[in-house]
């Protein structure tokens, strides 16, 4: 499913008043606030769903597939998600 998909499938559950530009405002008005809190290393967590957060990866050296030379790989962070175990339920 792509945005535009599920913009109309938002549309179509929150009601007949509801026009496709007002379902995408409500889409990236909550996309925005994961994504802001996130990134001030908040977590975000919706009860049976799942939860948002940042994981953070050490530096460290890796050794290249093709020609087995050491490589380093600086620090980062990346967004995680972890599905609560009710969404696995259905």
């Amino acid at each position: 499913m792509n945005k535009t998909q599920f913009v109309r499938e938002l549309q179509r559950k929150l009601g007949d008043g509801v026009t496709p530009r007002q379902a995408e405002r409500a889409l990236n008005a909550v996309l925005d606030t994961i994504a802001r809190s996130v990134l001030r290393r908040s977590l975000v967590k919706f009860r049976g769903f799942g939860s948002f957060s940042i994981k953070r990866r050490r530096a460290r050296v890796v050794r290249h597939p093709e020609n087995g030379s050491k490589l380093f790989v600086h620090e980062s962070s990346t967004m995680k998600f972890r599905p609560s175990s009710r969404l696995w339920e259905k």
